[in-house]
């Protein structure tokens, strides 16, 4: 079941009403968060097993494994306490355990074919067959929230959590189980144990955020879906501008389509009272690649940072490990998105440009706005063409268009009927003037405006609009096949 779908839109208002009647009858007593927990894994469990009933098996074994060892590497020791080498042999031996479902389902036959093409390399002659995988959904997500908390306890930076139940909805709580956002323990596991109290406050921010959230999507990703797909399907075949629009449509499409994603997840989690970092905070206005990522896919990088990047020394140990550590965490986070060079070289793209910021020192926010003007431009060029390599199949296609786009290569312009370019002017420019607004002025937004008709008046208009603007018959998430 997708959060976009028509069948989830008419089934999450009864699920809500019946949590709600359950909060009510358990209001007031100490099991009220057992009571919501139950309810909620069942719940969650229900959503997976709909989507991928054999894939809630692979929920359950990466949950099982980081509780029995979370509670292994707790065993005995107070928070901050050190390490040994055995315990870093078992850590080693449990995190390639936790991570064995998603290597297989998803870098089996990328590590294959690598081996076969290294062999090549030497002479020697071995034939893989291809064996095709339905990939478990949100496998990349639930697998890095459940490994964030076993090595926050390997870490002593936090104690692990003692029952079950609480962990199991942790690790799958549904909302997130498909494109995230990837929660801390400290964040999410005490709201999991606290005494539930429904309140109509959550109701209403639940739905705003929602409402966004499916305008994101529905009016802006899949708007610009039906100028991108055509395009970069045929790359050879248009010209050299009209590649270069795909690929600035295709940036504002996925982020359309992946925090329109986030905003869904989050508001859902809202109605049942819960408060999920927010993964986006308008990424296209950041003034370097390195802020980028502070506005990017946020509980991502703050999972690599924590995870990878300090562990292998962060800035500590000089200039030239630092920028190693730079890019070896940003190549993770290719790795990450995918068994595929083009998600390899995405990342390096990234890692790369961070080590030549942090070189000249184009950290801070400059003072002249004309100067943060042009650095938000060319911050968004950048990410623009690390993109292309994100979006095509192969780096040879990558290349196509890259260079299509570079020579102004001549070749024919997508032609769209009056009423889809309307939709997509639109959409551009509530989504542009949206994320500006918010930036330099969220006082003013018109959701969040305190006089209550303005917010009624914006909410009946964002539901018309998605109404008659939106592809309603939209298929998944581009982030859910990550």
């Amino acid at each position: 079941m997708i959060l976009n779908s028509f069948f989830f839109l008419c089934v999450i208002p009864l699920v809500v009403f019946l949590y709600g009647v359950v909060m009510w009858v358990s209001s007031g007593g100490r099991a009220s968060g057992v009571v919501s927990a139950v309810f909620l894994t069942v719940l969650s469990y229900a959503f997976f097993l709909s989507e991928q009933p054999l894939g809630a098996l692979f929920l359950f074994y990466v949950t099982l494994v980081t509780y029995v060892f979370g509670r292994v590497f707790d065993s005995g020791r107070a928070p901050g306490e050190g390490t040994d080498g055995r315990r870093s042999l078992l850590l080693a031996a449990v995190v390639l355990m936790a991570v064995a479902p998603l290597l297989i389902f998803k870098y089996y036959n990328f590590l294959m074919e690598s081996f076969e093409s290294l062999l090549g390399a030497f002479g020697a002659a071995w034939r893989h067959e291809r064996v095709s995988f339905v990939v478990p959904l949100g496998i990349s997500f639930f697998t890095f929230q459940a490994l964030g908390y076993l090595l926050e306890v390997y870490r002593g930076e936090t104690r692990a959590e003692r029952n079950f139940l609480y962990y199991v909805l942790f690790v799958g709580f549904f909302p997130q189980i498909a494109s995230g956002p990837i929660s801390k323990a400290g964040e999410l596991l005490p709201q999991i144990k606290a005494r539930r109290v429904f309140s109509t406050a959550d109701l209403s921010e639940g739905a705003r955020l929602m409402l966004w959230g499916y305008f994101l999507k529905a009016v802006v990703a899949d708007r610009l879906a039906s100028f991108v797909d055509p395009v970069y399907a045929n790359y050879a075949d248009f010209s050299g501008l009209t590649c270069f629009l795909a690929s600035v449509f295709y940036s504002l499409q996925i982020y359309g389509d992946f925090a329109g994603y986030s905003l869904i997840a989050i508001g859902v989690g809202r109605l049942f009272g819960f408060r999920l970092i927010n993964n986006f905070e308008r990424p296209y206005f950041a003034h370097s690649v390195t802020d980028f990522w502070r506005r990017w896919h946020i509980s991502l990088t703050r999972w690599l940072r924590e995870n990878i990047y300090f562990p292998l020394g962060g800035n500590r140990r000089g200039k030239v490990r630092t920028y190693g550590n730079i890019v070896a965490t940003f190549t993770v986070s290719g790795v990450w998105h995918g068994a595929n060079l083009t998600f390899i070289v995405w990342g390096f793209i990234h890692g790369i440009v961070q080590c030549i910021e942090r070189f000249f020192g184009l950290g801070a926010r400059p003072a002249n706005r004309l100067v943060v003007a042009l650095r938000i431009a060319l911050t968004f060029l950048i990410v623009n063409f690390a993109w292309i390599f994100f979006r095509m199949p192969s780096l040879g296609d990558a290349w196509g268009v890259v260079r299509r786009i570079l020579t102004l290569a001549p070749g024919a312009s997508l032609t769209l009927n009056n009423t889809t370019a309307a939709f997509i002017a639109f959409a551009l420019v509530s989504l542009v003037t949206t994320e500006a607004v918010m930036e330099y002025a969220p006082r003013a937004a018109m959701l969040r405006n305190r006089r209550l008709w303005v917010r009624f008046l914006t909410f009946a208009a964002l539901v018309f609009v998605i109404l008659t603007m939106g592809v309603l018959d939209s298929g998944q998430f581009i982030y859910v096949n990550f």
